[in-house]
């Protein structure tokens, strides 16, 4: 019996060892592809985006292989990842696909994810895209080529209140002290498509409104509907007239007379009054600096803007990484210099000051992402504009 036993232990001990040391045992293993067979390619990489018809309009199609990347027949995601060209995919925009093996962005749909990356309205600038694909709870993720697409947003800019063709301050804070007609000294500059601004002399402690005609009292007027107990620096305005029952009361000046400028926005229905200092339209005026072609040396005629009227000049040129001025002279430098009234001045659109003895003020302006670029610039409300 008990070699019965041995003969039946040993038999068992054979088919258990031969079943677990056989070469023919299947086994299916995840394993990510080989570097460059997972892609992703892109209908075009060149892109303005057009707010008509944005969201029905297709701005740019991503597309892929959809197969089995980890060598086994199992469930995949797959995620579109966006970042700024100097970015490294931390923190991406993302779009997750739900099926299929391609994406179709809208104008709409990309114009919100160059706002999300931060991408300044109507400038070009490069954005990096990536396709991430992964199993399931996330596990095993694998990334395709980093594709790159030059796009340029539009601006999603809305106007409170509808922009009109003048503007003109009225007051007892100004010389014409409400009488008529209203002198060129007091006609606003229109910088861009939803601001006005000044830069004039303020009667301290005294009263100013805003209105679109030279010799009469406009309807409607721009008024604010704040106290005003108390000398501001910036406030709310609105349109009061016969459509609304006129109402509101002049803006308040500051209580020290001196130079101001007035800016006021349509988009944000605000008023702003900061000091700032009168500037004389120059006879020429240059860009320079290390932004320009010609870096800090005389910029020459191509850097050499063309004068609109008496106070506006503009300029076509090419812009690349760095800072930029402006002078009055085809030199390496000039006296007074014209600079961004602050070091942190807004590189599309911002505020100059002189730069001139014995008030060296003002700092050179940051350049946006290089290209090609129309800037304007304005004595008059002390203001300079860049557009693509």
């Amino acid at each position: 019996m008990k070699k019965f036993f041995k003969i039946i232990f040993a038999i068992v001990l054979i088919i258990v060892s031969a079943t677990s040391c056989t070469d023919d045992t299947l086994q299916s293993v995840a394993e990510a592809p080989a570097e460059g067979k997972f892609l992703l390619s892109n209908s075009t990489s060149e892109i303005v985006l057009d707010q008509k018809n944005a969201d029905k309009n297709i701005a740019v199609t991503l597309n892929w292989d959809n197969k089995s990347w980890y060598g086994i027949d199992t469930p995949m995601t797959y995620t579109i990842q966006m970042d700024k060209s100097d970015g490294d995919f931390v923190s991406p925009e993302e779009v997750a696909i739900a099926t299929g093996n391609n994406l179709s962005l809208t104008h709409a749909d990309l114009n919100a994810k160059a706002f999300a990356l931060k991408l300044a309205p109507g400038v070009a600038s490069k954005i990096k895209v990536r396709l991430k694909a992964n199993l399931k709870y996330g596990a095993l993720p694998i990334y395709s080529n980093v594709s790159t697409l030059t796009i340029t947003p539009y601006s999603t800019l809305i106007l409170k209140y509808p922009m009109p063709s003048e503007l003109y301050l009225q007051g007892d804070a100004v010389p014409s002290n409400w009488g008529t007609p209203v002198t060129d000294v007091q006609k606003m500059t229109q910088i861009d498509d939803h601001r006005f601004g000044l830069i004039v002399t303020l009667t301290g402690g005294k009263n100013f409104a805003v209105i679109s005609a030279a010799s009469t009292w406009s309807d409607p007027a721009y008024v604010t509907m704040e106290a005003n107990a108390n000398p501001q620096s910036s406030g709310t305005f609105e349109p009061r007239g016969s459509a609304t029952n006129w109402g509101g009361t002049p803006i308040k000046s500051p209580a020290a007379t001196g130079v101001y400028q007035v800016i006021l926005d349509f988009t944000t229905g605000i008023y702003t009054v900061t000091p700032a200092v009168l500037m004389t339209s120059p006879a020429e005026l240059y860009v320079i600096g290390d932004a320009t072609t010609n870096g800090w040396n005389a910029p020459g005629t191509a850097q050499k803007f063309t004068k609109v009227d008496n106070n506006t000049f503009t300029l076509t040129t090419t812009l690349k990484a760095g800072k930029f001025a402006f002078i009055n002279a085809n030199s390496t430098w000039s006296t007074p210099a014209y600079l961004g009234k602050t070091d942190s001045e807004p590189s599309l659109a911002g505020n100059l000051t002189l730069n001139q003895a014995p008030d060296f003020a003002g700092t050179s302006i940051t350049a946006p992402n290089p290209g090609n670029y129309t800037i304007t610039v304005n004595f008059k409300s002390g203001t300079y504009v860049l557009k693509p």
